[in-house]
């Protein structure tokens, strides 16, 4: 390993020698700006301050000369570093402005390198289902670009996402492409560590320890032919964590103190957080209450320079203007619409005042002429009404679609909270247990040093108060979230039933194994494209769709315990109709009888053991759709094979 190391350290500094002799010989110009880039990022995996300075001197003789695209690709650089070092905030928005800039100059390469940094920064965050988002659209420009490697990297990624969220199938799947993608293309090896590292990951979570032993040590071995430091870490880590869950704590101590240096050496917070919450249990379990003591407290502190409460509103205040942003520049094309259409009604008025003018030499065909001018001044009357009347429902509805995209945004963010939540009990948990393990050592002893024995009792103390405090963190972000789950209206309001129906969808956890389960619940969508907006309470129809869909939910694990050999699908579609549009919920879960049917919307009347369901999801839904809509919902069922739910709103 030594001689690998040494050879990687050799050619890496060849390599990085050459860069500097050709970024000493480029005058000051666009081809200076991307000679420092490329030699920045040769030090990222491994010297990220030296990433950043350079970097930052890119940024600033792009800036001076002009170079918009050199400008956008420095900033995602100095964004990637930022997020390294745990400035999740400051990474965001520095992304979000590389972004921009790289559209603007319509860069294709440096937009697809932003996406994938905003779907690294919302890893960090835990909100998977947006980075699955961003690594899409990254993956889909790399291979527009045809760049195999990359879009490996983008797929090792969406892999990891998958994991999170229990899609074990799709993850391993997205892996097993990019590793595939790896192999066909070893040059240059931009993603074989993290695709490794991943991998095994995958394997650790379907229960296959060896093959996942196996991927990280191929893992680490890839980071010293690269000199990756930061991968290196994060696989070590994922060694410790499994040799941890194996009960082999010698082998999880070694490799566990050997992420955390491994981390330091490149300021990687998030691996730190990890390596350090691990070791503070390690030792806690050989009740070496000191180093248990030492790690906890490191953990905490990157813990809050990473996720406190602070960051974390800055995040929502930048993702939220962020949209605020998206929605004016909607709201500006949709103007230019407007006025498109007043200057096409004013030609049409012209081209029928030059027919009237010609048809007019004759008396019959003026009469003709008249009748189709009287008819089409009336059509063109009643377009200019409904215009008047759009224009009119736009401003009235502009401070409503505001309120709405940010609802969305916390509809989106609700998940990420709560996971958020978790992580103030952890560690007032964590703190319990270790004073525990002081007030057991604080006993009668002669022979222990005064010294000691006020430490231990200060770091009691000190335990206590972190107690305290993260118990008043998590009781703030519930306020928070209750005080985002008041807003709304009590008024129907025109409303897009695919996004509204697609929004409930992710409130579910469809995406979640239960216990003995061999497979996840596959969800089919089919939405009617162009349809349109429908005057509904959005907040009232989605907790009745969400009743549905989490009634699906349970029919088809009910009958998954049953017994193996059975795959749970839930088919969720949107149709119009004449006078209408239908909302279908099926799902071949267990069925109910003729008589258990007949009572499926009575209150209270419920099927699921005592403690699991009050009887009042079906019922609330059917007063919501049909007193609170006007419309109906009925139900189709074959025991034993299959429910579907059929919801008509007016349209």
């Amino acid at each position: 390993m030594l001689a690998v190391a040494g050879h990687a350290a050799s050619a890496q500094t060849a390599a990085t020698d050459s860069l500097r002799h050709l970024v000493a010989q480029a005058p000051p110009d666009s081809n200076r700006v991307l000679r420092l880039l490329k030699l920045a990022y040769s030090y990222r995996a491994s010297q990220p301050d030296s990433t950043m300075q350079l970097a930052q001197n890119a940024l600033r003789l792009a800036r001076r000369v002009g170079f918009g695209k050199g400008e956008g690709r420095a900033l995602s650089m100095v964004g990637s570093v930022q997020r390294e070092r745990g400035q999740l905030p400051e990474a965001f928005a520095t992304q979000l402005q590389a972004l921009r800039l790289c559209r603007q100059t319509h860069d294709t390469e440096g937009e697809a390198s932003s996406l994938n940094s905003l779907g690294n920064i919302s890893l960090d965050l835990r909100q998977y289902r947006q980075a699955l988002r961003y690594y899409e659209q990254s993956k889909a420009l790399y291979a527009q670009l045809n760049q195999p490697p990359w879009v490996g990297g983008a797929l090792t990624n969406i892999g990891s996402c998958y994991e999170k969220l229990g899609v074990l199938d799709s993850a391993l799947a997205a892996q097993q492409q990019a590793e595939a993608l790896i192999i066909r293309f070893p040059r240059p090896r931009l993603a074989a560590a993290l695709a490794l590292r991943n991998m095994g990951t995958v394997r650790a979570r379907l229960g296959q320890h060896p093959e996942a032993f196996a991927y990280y040590r191929r893992a680490i071995r890839e980071t010293y032919r690269t000199n990756d430091l930061r991968n290196r870490s994060m696989a070590e880590y994922l060694m410790a964590n499994l040799y941890h869950t194996q009960q082999q704590p010698d082998s999880a101590l070694r490799y566990a103190r050997e992420a955390l240096r491994t981390a330091q050496q490149v300021s990687y917070r998030v691996t730190m957080l990890d390596a350090s919450n691990l070791l503070a249990r390690l030792y806690q379990a050989r009740a070496n209450v000191d180093s248990a003591f030492r790690y906890q407290r490191l953990a905490m502190a990157t813990h809050d320079s990473l996720y406190g409460p602070e960051k974390f509103q800055r995040l929502q205040l930048l993702a939220f203007t962020e949209q605020q942003r998206q929605q004016q520049q909607r709201e500006a094309q949709e103007r230019q619409t407007v006025r498109y259409q007043r200057m096409g009604l004013l030609a049409i008025v012209g081209i029928i005042g030059l027919v009237a003018l010609l048809l007019g030499r004759s008396n019959r065909q003026q009469r003709i002429a008249n009748q189709l001018l009287n008819e089409r001044n009336a059509r063109i009357e009643a377009q200019h009404q409904e215009l008047d009347t759009a224009l009119t429902e736009l401003r009235a509805t502009q401070a409503q679609l505001v309120a709405a995209e940010k609802w969305a945004f916390v509809g989106e963010l609700s998940a990420g909270i709560a996971d958020e939540l978790r992580n103030p009990l952890a560690f007032m948990q964590n703190f319990a247990e270790v004073s525990v393990a002081l007030i057991d050592q604080e006993q009668p002893n002669p022979a222990r040093p005064a010294g000691l024995q006020q430490e231990i009792l200060a770091g009691l103390k000190q335990n206590l108060q972190n107690i305290s405090q993260h118990g008043q963190r998590a009781t703030s972000i519930i306020k928070e979230m209750l005080d985002h789950a008041r807003t709304g209206t009590s008024q129907p309001v025109p409303t897009d039933l695919n996004a509204l129906v697609a929004q409930a969808l992710l409130l579910t956890d469809h995406g979640a194994l239960t216990a003995g389960a061999t497979s996840a619940v596959e969800l089919h969508t089919s939405f009617t494209p162009d349809l349109r907006p429908v005057a509904v309470v959005p907040s009232e129809l989605s907790r009745a769709l969400l009743n549905l869909f989490t009634n699906a939910l349970h029919a088809v694990r009910r009958r998954q315990a049953a017994g193996p050999g059975y795959q749970p699908m839930v088919d969720v579609t949107t149709e119009r109709g004449s006078a209408e549009v239908i909302i279908r919920v099926r799902d071949n879960g267990i069925g109910m009888s003729d008589a258990v049917a007949a009572r499926a919307f009575e209150p209270f009347f419920t099927t699921k053991p005592v403690g699991e369901g009050t009887g009042l999801g079906l019922s609330l839904a059917h007063d919501i759709i049909t007193k609170g809509h006007h419309g109906t919902l009925t139900v189709e069922t074959l025991e034993g094979e299959f429910t579907e739910f059929t919801v008509r709103i007016p349209a």
